[in-house]
């Protein structure tokens, strides 16, 4: 916007057509995207994704084409205003521009703006004003500012669509950082657009398009002067706003909580952006209460005191440990046993269970849909997500260096530590976090030496268990630590080509995405069983856990029937039981077979040490104990040994235990020169 100079001489009033070869090509250009747009995505006006008996949408389409020839027209219109109306426009488009695509963005996501109230809408609107704002101060133009916001927010807010739709939970502050581990699974999804992206996009091409002929384009004389104030006074609204929004946290006093158990839901109370700007709240960890290096002292002393932990195995020797972290596995028969599938998708994972020779049960994982690396992260260091901000990726975040866990455990009785994962180096930064955890070797998809099949276009459950069979026949003097991550699972259960197997009973064909899954977990189970069948066969003492990261994200409808309740609007009962996987712990030597209900994955190192017969650590000892009293703590929830349900946060009975644990978990990832190495380490 410019200066308004009230000595200049007026312009008439007037609307004329323009035509000239750039306006003739934007406007041919917009109508063929548009048209395509509509040729490949019918279903937008016939019913929508997934519509049973697809019917025309008259309103949508009229609307849809309403707002693309109102575009064309505006390609060619010239509108000539005196300059002191397209100054008092542009100064009034401002403050609409970040309510317009606060409408469109959540539009687009479907939360309940209709129901919000004044507070929840102004905490989602200084976000999108805090934004433009700082735009503005850049470039000074109205229409620059309208396209380059409304293309960020745009962006994000269907990118937060599909990634709530695939993982079954919006973006979160720290899947940035993610977004290449994001780029390599993204194909395995089917991208259905929606009425609310198509109209919500040609809105704002037509608001940008009005900004760009209505509003001053930046071409009158102004002095240098008054350009430096428009600069700084819309820096410092974006800088007041910024100070407001974070360390002032005016978004609490404005009502926006965030359901750290339930994200998905959260979003749409609380509006895609606030939730996303109040989730960053959460990025910073601080210090548990009462923490000092005197007090980690004094809790190791403590720790020694306590009595020494059983072994659960007797093995002739160290014997070789493998653990299988199965992608998106979970057991919908133990969930829910009044579920008929036709065949039994898991039949050797539930002959293992009745054979009474296993340790097994349900673990509860801290993810659902998604962030195999916090599943990971939680395994390997006995800390749990629970003490960390809301959406953590540790991997990212935390693991800037040397990190004691089970491999650091086992490296120091001999082990050699080696990981396997079939995907991208890159993936969630494990080429940076495995290092760090001193795994003494890291094959990803280019390393296998064996020949790779694939289930829907990634690698088979099978091949990576080839993969296992070979490094164990390979191995060298040392005792031997594999730990592989699977991928066959993974979401994206839209493979026309890949054969349905399993049925859902009374529903065949009405959860095509549901049953091609329980496909995929049919064909792990029978890999399970080879895997299970060459290690029976050996000699040498083995040892191997499994156990699932996460759930799938399927159908609403079918979780709906799994759960016996909305899936919509579960409560924090019904969040836990969606994020149950199946463990257990095998051996070809003597275990004491037990069944264990319930176990978050964060103590499953600890079982596995003991199984394997091998020494452990004052950390490991401590997590026993604290699983005496909290047999489950994860990021959503926690239950106590009297079956009591915690969310997280929450204060209990038991504060003390959790607090201490707190303190120890703090001192282990973040320590640095306080760190006590003598309770994570043998």
């Amino acid at each position: 916007m410019e200066e308004i100079q009230t000595n200049s001489p007026k312009k008439n009033f007037g609307v004329s057509f323009r035509v000239t070869r750039k306006r003739i090509i934007f406007g041919a250009v917009l109508v063929l995207l548009a048209a395509l747009f509509f040729a490949f995505n019918p279903q937008l006006f016939f019913g929508g994704p997934g519509a049973e008996e697809p019917s025309f949408q008259l309103i949508d389409t009229l609307c849809y084409g309403v707002l693309l020839g109102a575009c064309c027209v505006l390609c060619f219109l010239e509108v000539r205003l005196p300059y002191y109306v397209r100054a008092i426009t542009g100064w009034a488009m401002l403050p609409i521009l970040p309510l317009i695509t606060f409408i469109a963005v959540d539009s687009i996501n479907n939360t309940r703006i209709a129901s919000f109230s004044f507070s929840t809408s102004l905490a989602n609107y200084i976000g999108y004003l805090m934004v433009f704002a700082l735009i503005f101060a850049l470039c000074r133009r109205v229409w620059i500012t309208a396209a380059a916001g409304g293309a960020i927010f745009l962006f994000f807010g269907i990118a937060n669509y599909f990634t709530a739709e695939f993982r079954g939970a919006p973006i979160l502050p720290w899947d940035i950082q993610a977004v290449s581990t994001a780029f390599s699974v993204a194909g395995g999804y089917r991208y259905e657009m929606t009425e609310q992206i198509a109209i919500s996009l040609l809105l704002y091409i037509l608001v940008c398009l009005i900004c760009f002929r209505v509003c001053p384009r930046g071409k009158e004389h102004t002095s240098r002067r008054f350009r430096f104030a428009q600069r700084v006074g819309a820096l410092t609204i974006s800088a007041v706003l910024f100070l407001m929004i974070f360390p002032a946290n005016i978004l609490s006093d404005l009502g926006i909580s965030v359901w750290a158990w339930n994200q998905k839901t959260s979003s749409k109370l609380t509006g895609v952006t606030a939730g996303f700007f109040a989730n960053i709240q959460y990025l910073m960890v601080d210090k548990p209460a009462g923490y000092s290096a005197q007090k980690v002292k004094a809790l190791e002393e403590e720790i020694e005191a306590l009595p020494e932990l059983d072994a659960l195995g007797s093995p002739s020797k160290a014997p070789t440990i493998i653990t299988v972290m199965n992608e998106s596995m979970t057991d919908f028969a133990a969930v829910n046993p009044d579920l008929a599938l036709e065949p039994d998708p898991q039949p050797f994972l539930h002959s293992l269970q009745a054979s009474g020779k296993l340790i097994w049960g349900t673990a509860s994982s801290s993810v659902y849909g998604g962030n195999t690396c916090n599943s990971e992260y939680e395994f390997l260091t006995g800390n749990t997500l629970s003490f960390l901000p809301t959406g953590s990726k540790p991997y990212q975040q935390y693991v800037d260096g040397y990190q004691t866990s089970l491999v650091s455990t086992l490296k120091s009785q001999g082990y050699r530590c080696v990981a396997i994962h079939p995907g991208q180096r890159t993936a969630w930064h494990r080429n940076t976090a495995y290092p760090y955890f001193r795994f003494d070797e890291f094959l990803d998809v280019t390393s296998f030496d064996i020949r790779r099949t694939l289930e829907h276009n990634l690698t088979s459950d099978a091949s990576c268990y080839d993969q296992v069979i070979y490094e164990y026949e390979h191995r060298g003097e040392d005792p031997l630590f594999l730990f592989n991550v699977t991928i066959q699972n993974h979401g994206g259960y839209e493979d026309e080509d890949f054969p349905t197997t399993v049925r859902v009973k009374d529903t065949p064909g009405e959860f095509p995405e549901t049953e091609q899954y329980l496909s995929l977990v049919k064909k792990s189970d029978e890999a399970l069983e080879k895997l299970i069948s060459y290690f029976s066969q050996q000699t040498d003492p083995v040892v191997i856990l499994f156990f699932g990261d996460h759930w799938p994200n399927l159908e609403t409808e079918f979780l709906s029937r799994l759960l016996g309740t909305d899936a919509e609007n579960l409560g924090l009962t019904d969040i836990m039981r969606e994020h149950e996987v199946p463990f257990f712990l095998w051996a070809n030597y003597p275990l004491e077979a037990q069944k264990i209900d319930q176990i978050s994955l964060n103590y499953l190192s600890g079982l596995l040490l003991r199984a394997a017969d091998l020494e452990d650590t004052d950390y490991v000892k401590f997590l026993e104990y604290v699983r005496e009293t909290f047999p489950v703590i994860t990021a959503n929830g926690m239950v106590d040994k009297d079956g009591c349900l915690y969310k997280t946060g929450e204060k209990t009975p038991y504060s003390e235990i959790l607090n201490d644990y707190a303190i120890l978990q703090y001192n282990n990832a973040f320590g640095k020169i306080e760190k006590r190495e003598e309770i994570f380490l043998p």
